[in-house]
């Protein structure tokens, strides 16, 4: 062979190998129209969404310190206003996201949730975006289950393993109990909630995904420490 024919050769697999490592990258820098589509930009109206949120969920809160039943809506546009204001504003991103991990956006449809967020900085970062159904299980008190449907970074697929161990990592620091199984191929996690307390306090009863937001309801089964003190003493 050659000389001239040797250099042709390697020149076209050089060729080669860079047009496939470009396309490689192109692939993860792609943007998702979905998450582009959930930024808000700034103004009084991303405030005004950031602060709905807070008080709703101030007031969820406030309703599972009591003996008693609540509910709770919160839309993914309210979500999305949050994660740029108030959850920033409280440094909140600094201690609750993982290390690499920023700007976060939710999209709520009936039969999903869709999560995404950057992950990296400058020219390494690339937008995750996680596709999850999400149920009550029906005969297991206060066990939500969470069913991955894809992973993605940029346009690319890319396996979850990474993501299981980060979701029972964190499950664990909360006190959710995480089990794994799978469904139809797909990665289930049953998260148990309060599965280190021997008598629940909060009794989950209803989780819906709705177009657009998610809705929760359930009974909180213990009295608050006010409403206990303010209670008179058997026999009076």
């Amino acid at each position: 062979m050659s000389r001239k024919s040797v250099l042709l050769g390697i020149g076209i697999f050089v060729l080669l190998v860079g047009t496939a490592a470009g396309s490689v990258v192109a692939l993860l820098h792609h943007e998702p129209e979905f998450y582009r589509r959930s930024t808000v930009p700034p103004g009084d109206v991303r405030v005004g969404k950031s602060v709905e949120f807070e008080q709703r969920l101030t007031q969820l809160l406030g309703d599972l310190q009591g003996d008693q039943q609540w509910v709770a809506s919160f839309t993914d546009e309210q979500l999305n206003c949050y994660f740029e204001e108030g959850f920033c504003r409280s440094r909140l991103d600094e201690t609750m996201l993982p290390e690499g991990i920023s700007a976060p956006r939710i999209g709520i449809e009936p039969d999903k949730m869709r999560l995404a967020f950057r992950y990296g900085s400058g020219v390494w970062s690339t937008i995750i975006t996680i596709d999850l159904r999400m149920w009550l299980a029906p005969k297991e008190p206060n066990v939500v289950a969470l069913e991955l449907l894809s992973f993605h970074a940029g346009s690319l697929p890319i396996t979850a393993q990474s993501l299981l161990e980060q979701v029972s990592e964190v499950g664990r620091r909360r006190s959710i109990d995480v089990s794994w199984y799978r469904h139809q191929g797909n990665p289930v996690a049953l998260l148990r909630f309060q599965a280190d307390r021997e008598r629940p306090t909060v009794q989950l009863q209803l989780l819906e995904l709705q177009q657009g937001q998610i809705m929760i309801s359930g009974r909180s089964v213990e009295a608050s420490p006010l409403r206990a003190m303010l209670s008179p003493a058997p026999g009076l």
